[in-house]
Parts: structure tokens; C-alpha cells; sequence
């Protein structure tokens, strides 16, 4: 809790109260804020009572007729505002005596807070965000209440296009989410509200972060409907096929919900992806597939530039340390041997190759392939290339210790050698 929440705290009720109704006063006419003022003071006053302390009935029916008059922001700079809403929610929390009240209170709060409009503009804009953040902040870590607050800040957020304010918050969610006491249903719908904002925000890549977070969190829930599940996998297989730098199809292939649509068009075209070919993807869409794709909103040359990319790194993934032919290139690809060039350009920018190309021999130097998938070919091209590299290096050293051996040999020769040498050198002196 931050040290403005802590010292609200400070002053007895009725002091509490007058900073309220002082605030709310300002939009009294003003030869009627001093009798305003008063009458919650009195209010107040009477609820806390004398020696025997305050009648908790009565504070919390001061307390509800207050806030019953927040039905906009209200006026004020930043600061104020800020200060006043930390008031109120203190006062929430410590004068209402069921939990039930408590969350109705700070529900209608946050309500009031994140529909008022903004009439100064951005800064209004960011005493909404601290003063929603500092409610959040102020509830225990189970509370239900941080669902309504969170999706508050995130309308708002998205409103006004500043969805890189929530970006921690965003991160943390799926941990939240874990602990709030809240439905199945709730959690799954705030996965796929955030993903749907941040699409529409542009910010597509993490948009199918959460597509896949809420895509494993109904494969983790029993309740879940089994129409839904089924949408709500090919709608993170859509969103993996358009994203231009996700190429990691093969895990995205082995989660449960994608492995229940085996049969379905959508399901064929993701195993294509994994370990398909461009031509394999041209025999799917001669199926009468466009349909799938117009339903998925994808796009038939896109992805078919997306195949031959993967078609290119599966050829250099064979060719690790080792020269592929232009011609090779443009065989594999389909396309002409003068485009191979640019082709190579764009699977290194991808990421899923690194090499260098020769315009002298016409080839492509491979340094380093991504493998699209990895299964028993694989493992068997990896066990070979290990006992190739084996033998290579026994080779060397067999040579090394005959090098070795042989300049041992040498060694007692040379050196009588060189002291016959030196005493003819003495003698001739």
C-alpha cells in the first residue's frame, strides 16, 4: 500500500468526512457549500458518538450517502482527485463491516471513475490511471474486485490507445488470474479481451501471447465447452499463421485443443507448416479449402511466401557447413534461378538461416538452419553427423600422435647432429 493510502488514515471520522463533503461542496452553489459541509459533519459527528465510541450503523450510512453523491469524477487538479478517492476507498475498507458491502462500494467507485469522460484532456486521463491502479492496489490478492478494476483500467487504456501503460500489469495476469475468486468463464474472458485489444492496437505478436495463454487455460479447465475450445484453436492458429516471425509451428501443433481438431481443415493446414512442403500447401487449397482460409481471414500468397521460406530452411537444414547450388535453391522453391538471391535475403532476415551468399560459384554457404520440426529423421541426421564428426576427429588425432611419434624418432640424430656441428665450429676457430 503506498504511503497517500496510509495516511488518509490519519483523523478521527468526522475529520474524514469534511475533507469529503468539502470536496463534493464544489459543485454546490456557493452560498450553499458552508451549510453542505456542515451537514455531513454533523452527520459524522453524531455517528461517532461520545465515550462509549462510534455506532458502526451509523457511520457506514453517512459513509453510503456520500458516496452517493459521486457520480462523476469531480472537480479538482490531480493531486486532489487522487487524494480524494484514496480517502474514500480507505473509508470503504474500514467502515463498512461486511465484505459484501464493501465490494458494492468499490465496484460503483470504479464505475464512477472510469465512465466519467475527460474534459482536461490528458492529464484527466492520468488521475484515472493512478487513482483506478491505487484501488487495485488497495484490494487483497484474491479479491474479485481487481477482475472489475484491471478491466477498467484496460478499457480505458485501449480508448485512448495507451495499451504500453499496462504492460507489466499485462504480463502479470495470467499469475493473477491464478489467484483471484473469480469463475472459469471470467478468467477466459479477460485472456481473450486483452488479446482483442491488443490487436486492435497493432500489437499483434502479443496478441497471440495471450491467444495461447487462453488457449492452454481452457485446456486446463474441465467446464470448458468444447465449441469453444475448438474457436478458440483456430483462432490461435490463424493468428500464428499471419504473424510474419512466428515459425515456431511445431509446440504450437502438440497443445491438447489443437490436437482435438485432427481432421479439420485448420489442423492440416498447421501440420503443413510443421512439416509440409509449398506444394503440399497448393494440394490442400486444390481441396476447396479457400473457404477455410476467407473464414480464418488468412491469405492465400502470404502464406504461400511463408512455405517456401520454410521449404528453403529445410533444404539449408540438410546443408549445415556445406555449399547449396543456386539451381538446388530454385528447384526447391519453384521459382527462377535470378530470384534465389533475394529469396536467401528473406529467410535470413525470417531468422530460420544464416550464411553467405557467392555470386562467384553461384551457391549458398550455410552457417546455421533452423529445423521446422524434430523427430526421428532428425535425431537420425544428428546421430550421423556426430559419428561423422567422430571419425573426423580420431582421424586428426591418429595423425597428431604419428606426428609425434615420428619426431621422437628423429630427436637423439638430430641433437648428436648439432654437438659434431659445434665442435667443428670450436676446432675451426
Amino acid at each position: 500500500m503506498s504511503a497517500d493510502l496510509v495516511s488518509v488514515l490519519d483523523g478521527a471520522f468526522s475529520e474524514q468526512v469534511a475533507d469529503v463533503a468539502t470536496f463534493l461542496a464544489r459543485s454546490q452553489p456557493e452560498d450553499e457549500r458552508d451549510d453542505y459541509i456542515s451537514k455531513y459533519v454533523r452527520k459524522a459527528e453524531e455517528a461517532e458518538g461520545g465515550e462509549g465510541g462510534a455506532d458502526q450503523a451509523k457511520t457506514s450510512a453517512v459513509l453510503t450517502e456520500l458516496l452517493g453523491q459521486f457520480t462523476k469524477l469531480g472537480d479538482g487538479n490531480d493531486r486532489e482527485l487522487e487524494g480524494v478517492y484514496n480517502l474514500l476507498v480507505a473509508l470503504i475498507n474500514t467502515q463498512y463491516a461486511s465484505q459484501e458491502q464493501r465490494d458494492h462500494a468499490i465496484q460503483n467507485l470504479v464505475s464512477v471513475v472510469a465512465s466519467t469522460a475527460a474534459t482536461t484532456g490528458q492529464e484527466r486521463t492520468a488521475v484515472k490511471y493512478r487513482i483506478l491502479s491505487n484501488t487495485f492496489n488497495s484490494l487483497s490478492a484474491s479479491s474479485p474486485l481487481r477482475l472489475t478494476t484491471l478491466t477498467a483500467l484496460l478499457n480505458l487504456a485501449a480508448a485512448n490507445e495507451e495499451l504500453d501503460y499496462l504492460s507489466e500489469s499485462l504480463l502479470a495476469t495470467p499469475a493473477w488470474l491464478s489467484t483471484w475468486s473469480i469463475p472459469s468463464s471470467a478468467k477466459s474472458a479477460l485472456l481473450l479481451d486483452i488479446a482483442s485489444k491488443l490487436d486492435a492496437a497493432d500489437q499483434k505478436a502479443k496478441a497471440y501471447e495471450f491467444l495461447l495463454t487462453h488457449l492452454r487455460y481452457l485446456d486446463s479447465v474441465s467446464e470448458a465447452k468444447k465449441e469453444q475450445v475448438a474457436q478458440a484453436a483456430e483462432q490461435t492458429i490463424a493468428a500464428a499463421l499471419s504473424l510474419p516471425n512466428v515459425w515456431d509451428f511445431d509446440n504450437l501443433l502438440q497443445i491438447g485443443p489443437i490436437q482435438a481438431l485432427k481432421g479439420q481443415p485448420a489442423f492440416e493446414l498447421l501440420s503443413i507448416f510443421v512439416s509440409g512442403s509449398s506444394k503440399d500447401f497448393k494440394a490442400w487449397l486444390g481441396k476447396g479449402n479457400d473457404s477455410v482460409l476467407s473464414r480464418l481471414n488468412l491469405n492465400a500468397a502470404l502464406l504461400e511466401r511463408q512455405m517456401k521460406l520454410l521449404d528453403l530452411a529445410s533444404l539449408c537444414s540438410r546443408s549445415v557447413s556445406a555449399e547449396v547450388p543456386y539451381a538446388d535453391i530454385a528447384a526447391a522453391l519453384g521459382e527462377p534461378e535470378a530470384d534465389v538471391e533475394s529469396w536467401i535475403i528473406d529467410v535470413i532476415r525470417a531468422g530460420l538461416v544464416s550464411g553467405k551468399l557467392s555470386q562467384v560459384t553461384s551457391s549458398f554457404r550455410v552457417y546455421k538452419s533452423t529445423f521446422r520440426t524434430f523427430g526421428d529423421p532428425e535425431w537420425k541426421s544428428l546421430e550421423q553427423k556426430l559419428v561423422n564428426w567422430q571419425g573426423s576427429i580420431d582421424r586428426i588425432l591418429t595423425t597428431i600422435d604419428e606426428a609425434r611419434s615420428s619426431g621422437a624418432a628423429h630427436a637423439p640424430a638430430n641433437a648428436a647432429g648439432t654437438a659434431a656441428e659445434q665442435n667443428q665450429m670450436a676446432l675451426t676457430v
